[in-house]
């Protein structure tokens, strides 16, 4: 039916020709786009994965920029290490050349400092954007610190349930540091070490002691007559914890001195026959004493040295002191000798060979301050006369409980003698640093409170197997190697530089292998790049040649489209001609 009111033939060919127009459009969009969804409204699930693997391509990239940064970084600390493996080596050959007989050891020290001073600059000059790994400037000694992390970024990643995380490769810097200001990099003295112990390591003694005696000069000869006398007092075993005991009324006369050397004129005429007579005098007086020839004295020639005379107590008192004492003594000779004259009873004994009241001493001459950290102790053995070994502990608590401080430190012979006694305290030991006998040294002995005993019956004092629960620590600085010294013998220099060389060796290793991580990581973010840009284009790109094909198609398409509603608006003037 044919209608003025409705053409239905031109509707169809309108509907055709809208629909066609709508296809024409979207794959002209795709051509000049290159993308087959372009929009949320194109495909929304592809366009919201694409979006983001976009953005995640994005953040790969920054990543890899990043991987860039930190192989420069890893590339400048590496170079820096292997220098200083290389001047290490150098360092080590020179001090072997130290020991060699002849060789000017002034002049290897000068080029043992400018290596250490080139080793500074190798250090300082490792640095990259700023960045210095083998130089850290932490306060605290690193072995006292905590962990010192650096990091280079490695990875984006996204977890199924779409949480994303920066992941990055990290290393302890406290391995690799060659210097840090508070101490403890590779070229650094490492904490707990004790060094000699302020000269306490290796010690071993055993202290005795002898009795009282004293040497005194001979002042004879002389010649007694009927009545001529020497009168004196002898108090023996005095001392500190006793008054000792007094023999008074002791004579020395003609008939004394012929039954002593069986003759009948009188005479002593040297040291010898004077030491006979006192002899006598001791025995018939029940006086427990001596008299010897003074033995053990280099000042003397000979032992029988005819100017001197030897006596000393036998320690047979009761009295725990050891001592010998003549005092009170009167002389009549009828004015043939002046008034006092006692054949060198009446002078004081001989300067420096009065020994009275001695008891075993040993002693140590204090080097040099150190410091007992808290994970090292110090051990050795104490034994006091026939009595048991006794082990002796000294830890950073002891040394904090005698001193009265908090950093383990002993800085002089005073706090080490301190120390020594705290730790020993009930073993029968003591120290001290102010006996006036031995000035500016330790010493040790028995405790007198304990062991009142002098002389022969004193306790001996022995000490021995110091050693320390840290067999060996670097104890000094590469910068601190003075072999001009005697501070450190050469072969600890060189034990210390080989610790240092094989730490550097370590790092050098260490961080060879973090810069292949990174390129190997810095390829796979590329591959991984690439690859993410290739899953998306699967999900998003326009097939062209498709496209193309379908541009072309669309185009006859509309051509046809269009020829259809021009001979379906052409029935109307067919109508029309009807009504001529």
């Amino acid at each position: 039916m044919t209608s003025i009111l409705t053409n239905n033939s031109a509707m169809a060919a309108l509907q055709t020709l809208r629909a066609v127009a709508n296809s024409l459009g979207e794959t002209q969009q795709r051509v000049s786009t290159g993308l087959r969804v372009g929009t949320a409204t194109d495909n929304a699930a592809y366009w919201s994965i694409s979006t983001t693997m976009r953005s995640d391509n994005m953040a790969l990239a920054a990543v890899s920029d990043a991987l860039g940064l930190g192989a420069a970084k890893v590339d400048t600390a590496s170079s820096g290490t292997e220098s200083v493996v290389d001047l290490l080596k150098v360092f080590k050959a020179r001090l072997v050349t130290a020991t060699e007989d002849g060789v000017d050891r002034s002049k290897v020290q000068a080029e043992l400092s400018q290596l250490n001073e080139q080793a500074e600059s190798i250090i300082l000059s490792s640095s990259f954007s700023g960045v210095n790994w083998l130089r850290t400037n932490v306060s605290a000694h690193l072995m006292e610190a905590g962990d010192l992390p650096a990091s280079v970024v490695s990875s984006f990643v996204r977890s199924e349930t779409g949480n994303v995380a920066v992941e990055a490769i990290t290393l302890d810097l406290k391995s690799i540091s060659m210097l840090n200001v508070g101490g403890g990099g590779i070229l650094q003295k490492e904490l707990g070490g004790i060094g000699d112990i302020g000269g306490f390591r290796g010690t071993s003694f055993t202290s005795n002691a002898h009795n009282g005696h004293e040497v005194r000069t001979f002042t004879g000869p002389a010649e007694f007559g009927p009545t001529d006398y020497v009168e004196f007092e002898i108090v023996l075993d005095a001392g500190d914890h006793s008054g000792g005991v007094a023999f008074t009324g002791l004579r020395i006369d003609k008939g004394v001195i012929d039954s002593a050397l069986g003759n009948n004129d009188g005479k002593i005429n040297n040291a010898v026959q004077m030491r006979a007579v006192l002899q006598r005098v001791f025995d018939d007086n029940l006086v427990p004493a001596w008299t010897t020839k003074p033995t053990g004295h280099t000042s003397f020639t000979s032992n029988d040295d005819p100017a001197r005379f030897e006596i000393g107590t036998k320690e047979g008192s009761g009295h725990p002191g050891s001592s010998i004492e003549i005092r009170n003594v009167s002389s009549d000779f009828n004015g043939v000798f002046p008034s006092g004259f006692a054949l060198g009873l009446e002078n004081p004994a001989d300067l420096g060979l009065e020994h009275d009241n001695m008891y075993p001493k040993a002693t140590l001459e204090f080097t040099e301050p150190f410091t007992i950290s808290g994970n090292a102790e110090i051990y050795f053995d104490v034994q006091i006369g026939t009595g048991p070994v006794q082990a002796i502990t000294v830890s950073k608590a002891t040394v904090d409980a005698a001193l009265g401080t908090t950093d383990g430190v002993v800085s002089d012979r005073h706090q080490f003698a301190a120390v020594i006694a705290h730790a020993t305290t009930g073993t029968g030991l003591t120290a001290s640093s102010t006996d006036p006998e031995f000035s500016g040294k330790v010493v040790f002995m028995a405790d007198q409170t304990i062991h009142p005993e002098a002389g022969l019956r004193a306790k001996a004092v022995s000490i021995g197997n110091v050693r320390t629960n840290i067999p060996w620590t670097l104890e000094f600085d590469l910068a601190e190697v003075d072999i001009t010294n005697s501070k450190f013998a050469i072969s600890e220099y060189l034990r210390g530089v080989e610790y240092m060389l094989q730490r550097a060796i370590s790092s050098a290793s260490g961080l060879g292998s973090l810069k292949s991580r990174i390129d190997l990581q810095y390829g796979f973010t590329e591959k991984l790049m690439a690859n993410i840009d290739k899953g998306i284009g699967r999900l998003v790109d326009a097939d062209m040649n498709e496209e193309s094909s379908r541009l072309k198609a669309l185009q006859t398409q509309e051509q046809l489209a269009l020829q259809s509603l021009s001979i379906a608006n052409s029935n109307s003037e067919s109508i029309m001609q009807l009504f001529r």
